[in-house]
């Protein structure tokens, strides 16, 4: 029935568009055809199913028909056809979903003019969006092949009172449904007219589409047993590239004849233009140029300053020697002696505690800097005791909050798996998962953010190490 009303609509408004433009001799019917390719935006999953998905690239189809009024603006009936591949869902194992976009709209377009045979648009359009959606998660295996993990992203909730599915048992959830609404789209064109009629057209447009809610079941593997579930994808959109022809019927006007007129092409010394050297202004008479002292050449003294003679510069002190063989201006600027004493180790460990954060990339659970953080954490334990070590993993906020606090487990996991295979104590070491809950900055819900995706190593130092050499 949409389908319908926004058709009866363009087609009133395409027909009444002869009447808008009866004195433009260029005006008249066209079609057009196109290629090219395109892509769906990240997409968020919510409901029994739930992960982020991103799309990847496909071939996009579309056809228009319109009416040009010769004044710049087009009027066109649009549709256009984009399939693409989603991948897995929250990059779980055994799940994927698919989207198909076919979307029927109404576009505005305005035409600039005064490029020869080239001819620049914007536009935007409003109209319908039918989404075709498949969602698959199954349960896999686990990596030693010895039992079945369930997919998280297929939430195991079970209404009450259904036969043969509950909860604990292994399941699976599939959807393949469709769902309308609308939307709109935003364009941007390049049209090249290679003759009176036909036109190279080359588009970008941008197209958000609404949230589609579509259902499905969720059965259980071992019983087959089932129920319906719901989800929604939210915050769909479409990037598309095409390029195709533009056919408009009918003759063209001549196009008017330009005769320009006479101009100044004569430049004067003031840089004014006239239309012959008798009509410039006289030349003043030249200033003469000012005489130029120029100062005597600054040296360079022996601690990087400068003065106007090598007699200025401060007088230069003896070099002295450190004790580990350097040699300075200052004996106070020496490096600290460690020696074989209680005390002087004990200014090394005069913190009582020190902090390393390892960084990781987006939905990782190990990072390239683990082995180099604890590189630094064991030269710390040459000269000082370590008491303890707290172990923290933290995510940023984009995904879901229950696959963010395993994820962040996982990097906890990460830093305390460095640590013990480098020697140091198990018993020394606590750790746990913060998931999104504790962000280093507050971006809001659904931020990918490099500072938030760490693990924070804490450590509690003693007063003197016990791997001193005497």
């Amino acid at each position: 029935m949409k389908h319908k009303l926004l058709i009866a609509a363009a087609t009133s408004a395409l027909m009444a568009a002869p009447s808008f433009a009866a004195a433009e001799d260029n005006a008249g019917w066209y079609l057009k055809g196109a290629g090219g390719y395109g892509t769906h935006t990240d997409i968020d999953i919510t409901g029994d199913v739930m992960g982020d998905v991103e799309s990847e690239g496909n071939i996009a189809l579309n056809l228009a028909a319109g009416y040009d009024f010769g004044d710049n603006w087009r009027l066109e009936v649009d549709g256009a056809s984009l399939f693409t591949d989603l991948a897995s869902i929250a990059q779980q194992p055994s799940s994927f979903a698919k989207l198909r976009t076919d979307t029927l709209m109404l576009n505005a377009l305005y035409d600039f003019s005064d490029f020869g045979n080239f001819a620049p648009y914007i536009g935007a359009g409003v109209g319908l969006v039918r989404g075709d959606v498949s969602i698959a998660a199954h349960d896999f295996l686990d990596p030693t092949g010895q039992g079945l993990i369930r997919n998280p992203v297929c939430t195991p909730g079970v209404r009450p009172g259904t036969p043969g599915l509950a909860a604990s048992e292994p399941h699976s959830c599939n959807i393949s449904d469709k769902d309308t609404g609308f939307g709109y789209q935003l364009i941007a064109g390049l049209g090249y007219d290679i003759s009176d009629n036909l036109t190279w057209d080359t588009s970008y447009r941008y197209m958000d589409a609404p949230k589609f809610d579509v259902r499905g079941l969720r059965t259980n593997t071992i019983t087959d047993g089932s129920d319906g579930i719901g989800a929604s994808l939210v915050d769909a959109g479409a990037h598309t590239l095409l390029t195709g022809f533009r056919y408009r019927f009918g003759g063209s006007a001549p196009k008017p004849v330009m005769v320009e007129a006479p101009r100044a092409d004569f430049r004067c010394w003031d840089g004014s233009m006239v239309f012959n050297a008798g009509q410039c202004p006289a030349e003043p008479m030249p200033e003469p140029a000012p005489v130029v002292v120029q100062p005597d050449p600054l040296v360079t003294c022996w601690d990087g300053t400068q003065a106007a003679s090598q007699a200025s510069c401060p007088a230069q002190p003896p070099l002295v020697t450190c004790w580990d063989g350097t040699f300075t201006y200052d004996q106070a600027s020496c490096p600290v002696q460690i020696s074989d004493r209680g005390n002087d180790i004990g200014a090394l460990c005069g913190e009582q505690y020190r902090q390393e954060i390892i960084y990781y990339e987006f939905n990782k659970g190990q990072s390239a800097e683990t082995r180099n953080t604890i590189n630094r954490i064991l030269d710390t334990s040459e000269f000082c005791n370590v008491e303890a070590i707290r172990v923290v993993g933290h995510t940023d906020t984009s995904g879901n909050a229950a696959y963010n606090l395993n994820l962040s487990k996982r990097r906890a996991q990460d830093a305390l798996n460095e640590l013990v295979r480098q020697g140091v104590d198990r018993r020394t070491i606590t750790s746990e998962g913060k998931g999104e809950t504790e962000p280093f900055i507050d971006t809001g819900d659904g931020v990918k953010e490099q500072l938030n995706r760490r693990t924070e190593v804490l450590i509690t130092l003693g007063s003197i190490g016990a791997m001193m050499q005497n």
